[in-house]
């Protein structure tokens, strides 16, 4: 205390401090005599939630493996024993009730979150009516409840407009006014009412738009309730739903003042009116209720200021920044030496999550971790590891896992379609691609590969293959290996998204599959090479301009590639040399999609190349000749037959006598004009 003076003793010192306590209980005690009738407070633990919790351990047989069961059950044992050691520092300190009312609140409201998920996935499943979904039902609708009695909510619909919930903040008011005032303490964890930038702009804005005069008396009653709440000292210190009822307004209050600036911005934004001074206004009293709210949630210090468009960016710079933060924080613990291999693929998740938000506000045009490459890299989402196949089973599980917990997570298309492109990776490339086609083999490779499969249940992936130390492959001699082994019938062809099927079953069957392999070898990797040129080049024979991704090549163009081994014979001496395959590399990759434009390079009706029309050939003489030679008895017969043909069918129809009509003389032709003349004046006069 300020009161205390270098020459006091430790007897002196002690009579003060004695003194000091008995004043501050004399003065709690006159505040708690002032009330008529204290309002009750809210509940201080989750004792509220035992007859539910109960219900819900009963029937978890229906989710016991689910981890939001887990979630809900360790959230209870870690905050019950908090609770128990606050509510026991409340009998001496009464603001520890105000914390112990807070992490109630926090606890209910993700217990109610965790029992809505799991409900949600119980009636995926069809188990609603079951017990365990009734009792998830409940415990959902109780937690809730509970959360909002903690928090001193009487009811959640004074919170839902500016009107109702000025109407909330009278009747606060009148509370507090029955409080009293007594000495004040300084320090009761509320919000400093005083916000001069805030109130000014909202001031300047009511005289201008309809919206920010509402809003501006919604600061107006904000800040007088603040005012009396201050005023009202140790009775608000002692009461804590009084004080969470405060709190939770100004919460809110603040939070629909700033949506209603940005429904301003954006209303004069539509209206072409983006540099008009109403809208600068606006955005001021966004920008100021925005930093208001950041020093109430503590991420902003008191002497601290946020630069004029921070509120305003497209993400906002402070996400961005969180995502930055959260991408360097994911990678130092994955790489940290004391990791255990079960908390690997949560934080790689984390760190996938990360980065696909950051890419997407960046305007990145594909999905962070959703291109397959090949050969596949030892970089497994933010992971540098040595075992990448290990590595991206685990992951692929505790994706395929994340999204069955939880198939309305807004993440989920995004995760499985991460999840496909590991299994791709694993599975192998649909195609040779570039790297596989240039790499050596030799027959003892095939051999060594072969047995591996068929003896030891290897799965037939080139990435598997590779990473199997005594074969001592390269992952595009293992590509090659697979194609010359599915040719001799041992594996089957690509199988998407899972890896080749193994044909053989039996070790004693590859001799007589292998039989020759030496001599065979050569002549089957010529048939890949010459296989893989024709479809490259059958690839411009395609009506759709280049330039056009997009395009899928004619029918005509993919026919040759399953051709028989015997035309694929007679094509590979026309091959061209070993280095020319290295064009088709781009196809066995995914194909990057183009951007959508309407510019004249976009295929359409009006742009297609003319198609070159057939000439027809006119034949001379001697085709002629040649034509007819040795036939000219058959040619007179057929002239014959239709010359015959012809008179029969002309004296079967004899032609009609002719009878020419009679021609008009001038006089009939006169006395027709009168006729008409007189019709149409007859016509007149009726």
């Amino acid at each position: 205390s300020t009161d205390v003076t270098a020459g006091m003793n430790a007897e002196a010192l002690e009579r003060y401090a004695r003194l000091v306590n008995l004043q501050r209980g004399m003065r709690r005690a006159r505040a708690l005599d002032a009330a008529d009738a204290p309002p009750e407070a809210g509940p201080r633990d989750l004792a509220g939630l035992d007859a539910a919790m109960g219900a819900a351990q009963n029937n978890q047989a229906f989710y016991f493996s689910n981890p939001d069961w887990h979630a809900i059950r360790d959230i209870r044992q870690q905050v019950d024993a908090v609770l128990a050691r606050l509510n026991e520092q409340a009998e001496i300190t009464p603001q520890t009730a105000v914390q112990a009312a807070k992490i109630t609140t926090l606890a209910a409201s993700l217990i109610a979150r965790h029992a809505a998920k799991v409900s949600a996935h119980l009636d995926k499943w069809d188990q609603r009516n079951t017990g365990g979904g009734q009792a998830m039902r409940t415990l959902t609708r109780v937690a809730e409840d509970h959360a909002a009695r903690a928090a001193g909510l009487d009811s959640v619909q004074a919170l839902d407009s500016p009107r109702l919930l000025m109407a909330h903040v009278h009747r606060l008011n009148r509370e507090l006014r029955r409080a009293g005032p007594d000495d004040p303490e300084t320090d009761l964890g509320l919000d400093d009412a005083d916000d001069p930038e805030l109130e000014s702009a909202l001031s300047t804005g009511a005289k201008a738009d309809p919206e920010l005069a509402e809003a501006s008396q919604l600061m107006t009653a904000l800040t007088e309730m603040a005012g009396r709440a201050r005023r009202a000292g140790h009775r608000l210190t002692l009461d804590v739903r009084l004080h969470g009822l405060v709190e939770a307004a100004q919460l809110r209050g603040v939070e629909m003042i700033s949506g209603i600036a940005l429904a301003v911005m954006r209303r004069y934004d539509d209206q072409g009116q983006g540099t008009s001074g109403r809208r600068n206004i606006a955005a001021m009293v966004l920008h100021y209720a925005e930093q208001r709210l950041e020093r109430m949630r503590g991420s902003l210090g008191a002497e601290e200021q946020r630069d004029f468009g921070h509120y305003e960016a497209e993400p906002p710079e402070r996400y961005m920044e969180a995502l930055y933060e959260e991408s360097r924080t994911v990678r130092a613990e994955l790489s940290a030496k004391n990791l255990r291999p079960q908390d690997r693929p949560e934080l790689q998740i984390r760190y996938l999550l990360a980065q696909n938000t950051i890419g997407a506000a960046v305007g990145g045009e594909q999905e962070f971790g959703t291109q397959t490459v090949f050969p596949p890299g030892d970089l497994v989402a933010g992971l540098q590891t040595n075992k990448p196949v290990e590595t991206r089973l685990a992951l692929i599980t505790a994706l395929r896992r994340r999204v069955e917990n939880n198939p309305f997570d807004r993440n989920a298309q995004y995760l499985n379609k991460v999840a496909d492109r590991l299994a791709q990776e694993i599975a192998g490339p649909p195609e040779l691609t570039a790297q596989a086609l240039d790499a050596e083999l030799n027959a003892d490779q095939v051999r060594a590969v072969a047995a591996h499969i068929v003896e030891q249940g290897t799965i037939a992936s080139p990435l598997v293959l590779s990473e199997t130390a005594e074969l001592n492959l390269t992952h595009a001699q293992a590509e090659r290996a697979l194609a010359v082994l599915q040719t001799l019938n041992v594996v089957g062809p690509p199988n998407g998204l899972k890896p080749r099927e193994t044909l053989t079953v039996s070790r004693n069957d590859l001799p007589g599959q292998l039989e020759l392999l030496e001599q065979r070898l050569p002549n089957l990797l010529e048939l890949q090479k010459g296989a893989a040129a024709i479809s490259a080049s059958a690839a411009p024979e395609a009506p759709a301009p280049a330039v056009q991704p997009e395009s899928t090549p004619a029918p005509e163009a993919a026919a040759p590639a399953p051709a028989p081994a015997e035309p694929e014979q007679k094509q590979a001496p026309a091959a061209p040399t070993p280095s020319a395959p290295a064009e088709p590399a781009p196809a066995a990759t995914a194909p990057e999609l183009p951007r959508r434009d309407r510019t004249a390079e976009r295929r359409h009706p009006g742009n297609l190349p003319p198609r070159p029309t057939p000439q027809a050939k006119t034949p001379s003489d001697q085709d002629i000749a040649q034509l007819f030679e040795g036939q000219e008895g058959r040619v007179l017969e057929a002239s014959q037959r239709l010359m015959d043909g012809a008179e029969a069918r002309a004296a079967a129809h004899p032609a009609p006598p002719e009878s020419a009509p009679a021609k008009a003389t001038s006089v009939d032709e006169a006395q027709h004009n009168a006729q008409q003349t007189q019709q149409s004046v007859g016509v007149g006069v009726r």
